[in-house]
């Protein structure tokens, strides 16, 4: 049956995907009901489904298909642009991608789905071939990095943000200044303080760190927590204060 076939081939698909497929076909959506009833398909959010028959039986789905599913202009951030930039350090059960739509997060198969609503900047972003073949627009090094250290806890904290930055083999200091000027002033210490952590390995121009220390306002900021208990190793230079003693943090970020 074409049903079948569908299936064996199409291992995450929307409905609008099966109605094109099978157009004013009452019949076959009564077989597509029936196959979630009986295990062969599974419906991960309205709309959106992955086959389990056939060559997918055992097959779990990657998780950017879904999201790409879920949100066909996905921008893969944080946590997932580290992955696919094939820094990540700690693997997390957590797909993050920026859209345009509002979307509420939800859960599938234990790994958990979080769209972020773009606003009025809209992300740099590139296209990155997997090892599967496939083709995904994800946050370029350079936005990857900003928004990591803007929203350090999207990214897994302190430690995995620059054990995954250390992965990186070069960045644009100027495009990252450029994008930091857009972010709060905490967020362009972080930045700053990385950048020079980074300086020889990046080749960070010294007119770049010094324009970035000169937008920093009068301080302080915090890399991690102004609340109970305060990060405390004090980085004057940044007008920073740091959860662990630079010269341990400053290991993290070069290995």
């Amino acid at each position: 049956m074409a049903i079948q076939s569908f299936l064996a081939t199409r291992q995450v698909f929307t409905a609008a995907e099966f109605s094109r497929a099978f157009p004013n076909s009452q019949t076959d959506r009564n077989l597509l009901s029936r196959a979630v009833r009986n295990g062969r398909v599974e419906r991960v959010r309205r709309g959106v489904y992955v086959s389990k028959a056939g060559p997918f039986s055992q097959v779990t789905p990657d998780p950017v298909d879904i999201a790409v599913a879920v949100a066909q202009d996905a921008v893969f951030a944080y946590t997932s642009a580290l992955q696919l930039h094939g820094t990540l350090h700690n693997l997390v059960n957590r797909t993050q991608f920026f859209t345009t739509r509002r979307l509420p997060s939800f859960t599938y198969d234990r790994q958990d789905y979080l769209p972020h609503q773009i606003g009025k900047r809209k992300p740099e972003s590139q296209s990155l071939l997997t090892a599967s073949g496939g083709a995904y627009r994800v946050t370029t090094r350079e936005q990857t990095l900003v928004d990591c250290l803007t929203r350090p806890q999207l990214a897994g904290g302190p430690e995995n943000v620059l054990r995954s930055l250390a992965g990186f083999t070069y960045v644009d200091a100027h495009k990252v200044a450029d994008l930091a000027q857009r972010e709060s002033l905490s967020a362009r210490s972080r930045i700053g303080w990385v950048l020079q952590a980074r300086r020889e390995a990046w080749s960070v121009p010294e007119e770049t760190l010094s324009a970035l220390r000169g937008s920093l306002g009068a301080g302080p900021s915090y890399f991690w927590s102004s609340t109970q208990p305060k990060d405390g190793h004090w980085v004057n230079d940044w007008k920073l204060y740091l959860p662990a003693p630079e010269e341990e943090m400053a290991a993290w970020l070069n290995g």
